[in-house]
C-alpha cells in the first residue's frame, strides 16, 4: 500500500511538473503564469493620489472615479502629450495589437495563431504607406505633424517609466514596444477593414446576368421605392445592368450553411445618429445621439477623455492611438458618426494559364510576384508570395481566379480631418474639415449651440459610371485608374427639424454607393418615426430611446398572419404572436417565438434564393415577405405562399421544441438573445457574461449575438449650457487587474448614462482619484 501511495504521488508530481511548463501558445506556461515574482500576480496595481514627472511638456491630468482623465493644458501639444500618455496607461497593449495587425506583424508576439491573419496584411504595405504618410504631413501639415510628435512623446513617456503594468504582456511573455508617430495612422486602415472589407461581387454577378429584369427589380432594387436616405433625394431609377450559437444550429439542421447570410454585407456592424434642432425638444436645447455598433470585447474599441488648452474645450470619444475625438463636442458644436457602409471593393475576373500569367489585352502576362517574410515567435520565419495584377492582388476561388482592388488600402487624410473638426467652431469649419476625409466613409451628424443640425456623409466614393451595380469587372481590358467623386455630400437645417443615419444609403442618385436598398431598413424606419411623430423630447425620452427594443419586421410578418389561413398544428405560434407588439425583451416568450420565426423566414428565404431564383444572393426578409404578401406576383414552379407561411411556422414550432421542449412556451428569449464579452485575448475568466440582452438585429438597441453598441452618447447643446451623457461597453482601462477594466458595464446593460464632467476650471471637477502633473 505504501508503495502504492508513493507511486501515485510520484505520478501527481509529474503531471504537475508537466501542467505548469506546458505552454498553449501565445501565452507563457502556466507555472509562469501563477509565479509571484514573474507571472501575472507580479503587475502592480497602480495607485492613486499625486504623481509627479518631469518633462518639457506641462499638462496637468485629473483622473476621475470612473478612470476619465481630464487633461489641462496651455497649448494643444501639451494636451496631445497628456492624452499619449494616458493611452498607453490604460490601453497600450491593444495599442500595439492593432498597430502589429494592420502591419502584419502580430506572429512576433502571438506566435502562429495569427499567421493568417499576417498573411492578409503584410502584402498591403501599411507599414511603409504610413511612414509616407507622415513625411507628407511633415512637410504640408506641420502643425498636425508636431502634435503627433508630441502625442508619441506622451506615450513613450508613460512607457519609459512603466514597463510592466499590463498583466496581458506578462502573459504572452513580451514586452512593449516603444511607439512611432506613424503608428497613429495605421487605425485608419484598422478601422477601413472592419466597416468597409466586404466583398459579394461574385454572387451579385450571378444574380445581375441570371436573373430576368423583373425578378431583379423586384428581390434585389438597387433604388426602391420609398427607401429613407440620410440626404434629401433626387430619386432616379437605375436599371441593373452588369442570435449567433442558435440561428448557426438551427441554420446547420436546415441544410444551407453552404449559403451566404442575406446580410452579410451589413452584418450587424453599423451605428446610429441623429440630431434634434430645439423646436422638436422640450429644453430649447438642440440635442445629438450616437451609439456605434462593433464587436465587443475587453477593453473595448473607444476611450473617453477631456481635453482642455487655449481656447478649446473638446470631450468625448477617442480610439486608443489617436490623438482626436472621434465622437464628442466641444463649446460650440458636437458631432457623432456612423459606417457608411459604401462599397470599396471591385473584383475583376481573370482568365489564368499555368497559375502564373493572366490574359491581359490579348496577350498572357506574368503575374507580378512579391516575397513577404513573416517572424514568428518560437518558429523559423514564414516567407509568403503574392501575386499581382495592374488591377490588385489575386485572389482564387475554387477554380475561378479575380483580382481584388480595395480603395481603402489608399492612403487618406482622415486623422488629420477629424484633428480639424474636433476644434471646429460652426458648420462651415465642420464641412471644411471633412472635405478631404478618405478612409473609413462615415456619416458625420452635427449640432450646435445655435440651434443648427446637419450631416455630412463624408468619404472618397469611387466614380465608377452611372451603368455600375456591383458586379465582376472583366480583368482582360485596359485598366484605367478610376478616381473619387469630388462632392461632399452634406445637409443643413432640414424642414423636418431632424436627421438621422443608421448606415442607409446617403441619397439616391445617379451614384453607386453600395447595396444598402439589398438589406432590410426596419431600424432606420423605427428611428425616423419616432422622431417624426414627437415635437417634445425629453433629454431622458433621447437615453431611453437609444436602448429601443421594437422590431418592426413583426408588423410585416403579422400581415401574412392574418392574410392567410394557419393549419391547426401553427395555431399555438399564432395566438402567441397576436398578443405581442414587436418588443425583443429579453423575458419575453413572445420574441424568443419571433426570433425564431424569423430566422426560420429566412432560411426560407435562402432556400427560395436557391430552388426558385436559382442564386445564391438572397433576399432580404423585407423582400421575401413582400413577395409573401403579393397576390399579383407568383413565380411558376413555386409553392403556394400559404403554404409557405405554414412551413415556417412550423419550422419554427420544431425548432423551438428542439431546443426547448414541449413547454417550450415557459421559455424567455433570454435563452438564444445572452452573449459573452470576451477579453481581447480570449483568455478564460476575463471576459464578462450578459444575461438579460434584449433586441436583434433590426432594433435600435442593436444584438447581433457579436455586434452591440459600444458606447452610447447624447449631446444637449444650449449656450454656456453643453452637457454630455454617456457609458461605455465595459471601462476605461485595459487592465485586467484595474478597478475600471469594466466598471461602466453595468449602467450600460442597464440603459443608463452618467453626466460627464465638462469643467473648464479643473477645481470645479468633483470625484477626483488620480493627479498627473509634469514639470
Amino acid at each position: 500500500m505504501k508503495l502504492v501511495k508513493t507511486a501515485l504521488i510520484l505520478v501527481l508530481c509529474i503531471v504537475w511538473i508537466y501542467a505548469t511548463n506546458y505552454k498553449l501558445k501565445p501565452f507563457n506556461s502556466v507555472g509562469e503564469l501563477l509565479s509571484y515574482k514573474t507571472g501575472l500576480l507580479s503587475v502592480p496595481i497602480e495607485e492613486n493620489g499625486i504623481n509627479n514627472y518631469e518633462s518639457d511638456y506641462k499638462p496637468n491630468m485629473y483622473i476621475d472615479d470612473l478612470g476619465i482623465p481630464h487633461i489641462y493644458s496651455n497649448n494643444q501639444n501639451d494636451a496631445a502629450f497628456g492624452l499619449g500618455f494616458m493611452h498607453a496607461k490604460d490601453r497600450y497593449f491593444q495599442m500595439e495589437l492593432i498597430t502589429r495587425t494592420v502591419q502584419g506583424r502580430m506572429s512576433e508576439i502571438l506566435s502562429d495563431k495569427t499567421l493568417d491573419s499576417d498573411s492578409f496584411w503584410k502584402p498591403y504595405e501599411f507599414e511603409r504607406k504610413s511612414e509616407e504618410l507622415l513625411e507628407t504631413y511633415k512637410e504640408k501639415s506641420p502643425e498636425f505633424y508636431e502634435y503627433l510628435l508630441a502625442y508619441t512623446d506622451g506615450v513613450n513617456e508613460y512607457l519609459t517609466n512603466h514597463k510592466s503594468t499590463d498583466p496581458l504582456y506578462k502573459a504572452i511573455g513580451s514586452q512593449p514596444q516603444m511607439w512611432k508617430p506613424q503608428y497613429s495612422l495605421l487605425v485608419t486602415w484598422y478601422m477601413s477593414y472592419t466597416l468597409t472589407y466586404f466583398d459579394q461581387h461574385v454572387m451579385h454577378q450571378e444574380m445581375v446576368t441570371s436573373l430576368p429584369e423583373k425578378e431583379k427589380k423586384y428581390f434585389f432594387p438597387m433604388q426602391p421605392e420609398g427607401l429613407k436616405t440620410i440626404l434629401p433625394s433626387t430619386h432616379t431609377i437605375v436599371q441593373d445592368t452588369a442570435m449567433a450559437q442558435y440561428e448557426e444550429t438551427v441554420v446547420v439542421q436546415n441544410n444551407i450553411n453552404e449559403f451566404s447570410n442575406p446580410n452579410q454585407f451589413h452584418k450587424g456592424v453599423g451605428s446610429n445618429n441623429w440630431a434634434l434642432s430645439k423646436t422638436k425638444t422640450n429644453n430649447q436645447a438642440t440635442m445629438l445621439a450616437n451609439d456605434p455598433h462593433l464587436l465587443l470585447s475587453l477593453p473595448e474599441a473607444f476611450y473617453e477623455a477631456h481635453l482642455i488648452y487655449g481656447s478649446l474645450n473638446v470631450y468625448g470619444f477617442s480610439i486608443p492611438g489617436v490623438p482626436v475625438i472621434i465622437s464628442g463636442h466641444n463649446d460650440a458644436i458636437s458631432w457623432g458618426i456612423t459606417n457608411g457602409e459604401w462599397d470599396l471593393i471591385d473584383r475583376y475576373h481573370l482568365k489564368v494559364k499555368d497559375d502564373n500569367s493572366y490574359y491581359y489585352e490579348g496577350e498572357w502576362v506574368p503575374f507580378v510576384k512579391k516575397e513577404y517574410t513573416i517572424k514568428i515567435k518560437g518558429y523559423d520565419d514564414y516567407t509568403m508570395i503574392q501575386n499581382n495584377t495592374v488591377h490588385g492582388k489575386v485572389i482564387k476561388e475554387g477554380d475561378q481566379y479575380y483580382a481584388q482592388h480595395w480603395y481603402a488600402s489608399n492612403k487618406s487624410y482622415s486623422i488629420e480631418s477629424m484633428y480639424k473638426m474636433m476644434k471646429s467652431q460652426n458648420w462651415d469649419n465642420f464641412t471644411n474639415a471633412l472635405k478631404d476625409y478618405g478612409y473609413p466613409p462615415q456619416n458625420f451628424i452635427y449640432s450646435d449651440v445655435e440651434d443648427n443640425i446637419g450631416i455630412v456623409c463624408a468619404g472618397k466614393l469611387p466614380d465608377r459610371g452611372q451603368n455600375y451595380r456591383g458586379g465582376l469587372l472583366d480583368g482582360s481590358l485596359p485598366y484605367t485608374q478610376i478616381k473619387s467623386i469630388d462632392t461632399l455630400w452634406k445637409t443643413y437645417n432640414p424642414d423636418k427639424k431632424f436627421l438621422l443615419s443608421a448606415n442607409q444609403q446617403p441619397i439616391q442618385n445617379d451614384a453607386y454607393f453600395g447595396h444598402h436598398g439589398l438589406k432590410d431598413d426596419y431600424r432606420v424606419e423605427r428611428i425616423y418615426n419616432l422622431l417624426e411623430n414627437n415635437d417634445d423630447w425629453k433629454l431622458e425620452e433621447i437615453q431611453k430611446m437609444q436602448s429601443d427594443q421594437v422590431d418592426l419586421s413583426f408588423n410585416d410578418f403579422k400581415s401574412l398572419l392574418e392574410k392567410y389561413k394557419i393549419n391547426q398544428e401553427n395555431t399555438k405560434i399564432v395566438d402567441i404572436l397576436n398578443q405581442w407588439d414587436g418588443t425583443m425583451t429579453s423575458n419575453s416568450k413572445e420574441a424568443l417565438v419571433y426570433e425564431s420565426v424569423r430566422i426560420m423566414t429566412t432560411i426560407e428565404s435562402q432556400k427560395f434564393a436557391r430552388n426558385q431564383l436559382k442564386v445564391k444572393l438572397v433576399p432580404s426578409f423585407k423582400y421575401y415577405v413582400k413577395y409573401l404578401k403579393d397576390d399579383q406576383y407568383q413565380l411558376s414552379g413555386d409553392i403556394s405562399k400559404q403554404e409557405q407561411v405554414n412551413v415556417i411556422l412550423t419550422k419554427a414550432d420544431s425548432i423551438l421544441t428542439k431546443h426547448f421542449g414541449d413547454q417550450w412556451e415557459g421559455t424567455t428569449y433570454s435563452e438564444i438573445s445572452n452573449f459573452s464579452i470576451d477579453n481581447i485575448l480570449s483568455i478564460p475568466g476575463l471576459g464578462e457574461e450578459i444575461n438579460d440582452a434584449s433586441g436583434n438585429s433590426n432594433t435600435i438597441n442593436l444584438n447581433t449575438g457579436s455586434i452591440h453598441p459600444v458606447y452610447r452618447a447624447v449631446y444637449y447643446m444650449k449656450k454656456d449650457q453643453v452637457k454630455a451623457f454617456t457609458v461605455l461597453a465595459g471601462g476605461q482601462s485595459g487592465h485586467v487587474n484595474s478597478i475600471h477594466y469594466k466598471d461602466q458595464l453595468q449602467l450600460w446593460r442597464d440603459g443608463e448614462h452618467k453626466e460627464a464632467q465638462f469643467e473648464k476650471n479643473p477645481n470645479q471637477l468633483k470625484n477626483i482619484e488620480n493627479i498627473i502633473s509634469f514639470k
